[in-house]
């Protein structure tokens, strides 16, 4: 396959030349209707990857179209993409797992998205309502939404456990409360009892404090949710700062991720923690437990047995202090076609191939199930997705495609993706390690929101 990065350096051009290819982008590949270019994001393990170049190469067979694809690390996909829309110079089709987080939104925002409803409505009945709703995005050009991105899969936060070290420190995974402060605290009784056997390494919690990657956000939107806050924008694109319940819903997040650290139940090193920093850092047996967005950690070592079927169990969330479910905040990543694209027929034709059912789940099963199906169909059709056998498997699904699911702030006004780029809530989260008043914090913040969310006003 081609590399298509080949291209920005010929969109580099000096003078005329330049000008005129920014005027007329793409022209050259028009011509060749039947070739379709691609950026993808490189997959987390390699099965991943592989799943996706065989249904490319099945619809290739299928369709008598060539794509010329370029499989690329998400956070450097996303800069190209940007850098895309910026000279003209776009692919036919993207897919990023962050993309829907934060480029769709601000892309269709300011009008750079190509409409995908009839693609999306070839399977609209199978797709639940969250995933419908993810992707529907507000063009400010056109003052309304529209469906800007098919959802291709899911994720939802996650919570593996040690069990192992649950039974050395002296407990049972029953011993676990259900309710979300009970369920946090249990684990530093735990960090001590392993101490005291002579593990000095060990920690209770690996919480992601730090201001990079998606993993920080993830978690704070989710303790957010939990404690009361989700209302902070609403569907209509409202943001609201003034809310005495999101006020408190913040200051309480802020206290209850941060206390930990600071009492020395998480690791030090958790203030500069990437992506995948702890999932290594459960698999070394550093933290008991590790909030994950996908069941990434598990499969990772589905080659031992031991530790995947035995010690290690994923737990769904848990329950709020009150008791109730939590409606999980369910990031739907989206393949999308920018304006300006050569083959926006032969970028469709791609799309409605992906997502037959059939095709979608036989994609999301050889990638090991690390991300969720978006069609309930998939789960009731296949016995694949609730065999008894894969505990972790069925606590991801039972959680992220049958329970109760709620729809990423972003997706409402482009703003909140903008918040979680900046990190803002990680930010607040250091001023409080640092000796800020939680509600001092949370005034910073929502100073910062307010000035952020001015720029996207929905009517």
């Amino acid at each position: 396959m081609a590399d298509i990065g080949r291209r920005g350096l010929l969109g580099g051009t000096a003078g005329l030349a330049a000008a005129a290819a920014l005027a007329r982008p793409n022209i050259a590949r028009a011509a060749d209707s039947k070739t379709l270019t691609v950026w993808w994001n490189l997959g987390f393990y390699q099965a991943e990857d592989q799943a996706f170049r065989d249904m490319v190469a099945a619809w290739e067979k299928e369709s008598g179209y060539k794509m010329n694809l370029s499989m690329i690390e998400g956070d450097a996909l996303d800069e190209k993409v940007i850098s895309a829309i910026t000279t003209g110079q776009v692919p036919d089709l993207v897919y990023s797992d962050h993309g829907s987080a934060q480029t769709l939104p601000k892309a269709a925002w300011d009008g750079k998205l190509v409409d995908v409803s009839d693609v999306v409505q070839t399977q609209q009945s199978e797709y639940s309502e969250t995933a419908l709703k993810s992707a529907l995005y507000y063009d400010n050009t056109e003052k309304k939404r529209s469906y800007f991105g098919v959802p291709l899969k899911a994720q939802a936060l996650n919570m593996p456990i040690w069990r192992s070290l649950v039974e050395k420190a002296g407990y049972q995974m029953s011993d676990i409360p259900k309710t979300w402060d009970a369920f946090f605290n249990f684990f530093e009784p735990v960090q001590k009892k392993l101490r005291a056997k002579g593990m000095r390494h060990v920690y209770g919690l690996g919480l992601t404090l730090s201001t990079t990657g998606a993993d920080p956000y993830n978690l704070f939107n989710q303790t957010l949710v939990a404690f009361g806050g989700g209302g902070i924008v609403t569907p209509d694109g409202k943001f609201h700062a003034d809310d005495a319940k999101v006020q408190k819903a913040l200051a309480d997040s802020l206290v209850m991720l941060t206390t930990p650290y600071k009492q020395g139940y998480v690791p030090p090193g958790a203030i500069n923690w990437g992506d995948p920093d702890n999932n290594n850092a459960f698999h070394a047996q550093e933290v008991v437990m590790t909030p994950n967005d996908t069941i990434s950690i598990s499969s990772a070592v589905m080659s031992n047995k031991q530790w995947y079927y035995h010690d290690i169990v994923t737990q769904p969330m848990p329950l709020d202090n009150a008791g109730n479910k939590v409606s999980v905040l369910l990031s739907v990543p989206q393949a999308y076609i920018l304006k300006g694209a050569a083959n926006i027929d032969g970028a469709k034709n791609f799309l409605n191939y992906l997502i037959q059912p059939a095709n979608l789940d036989n994609y999301l099963k050889q990638a090991q199930a690390r991300w969720l199906p978006v069609m309930p169909s998939i789960v009731k059709n296949d016995p694949y997705w609730l065999d008894p056998h894969d505990e972790h498997r069925v606590a991801a699904i039972t959680q992220g495609v049958l329970g109760p699911t709620a729809v990423w702030p972003s997706v409402y006004n482009p703003g909140w993706g903008e918040v979680d780029n900046e990190h803002l809530w990680g930010v607040a989260e250091a001023d409080v390690i640092n000796g800020m008043k939680p509600e001092d914090a949370v005034a910073k913040g929502l100073k910062r929101m307010q000035a952020i969310f001015a720029k996207y006003p929905i009517s």
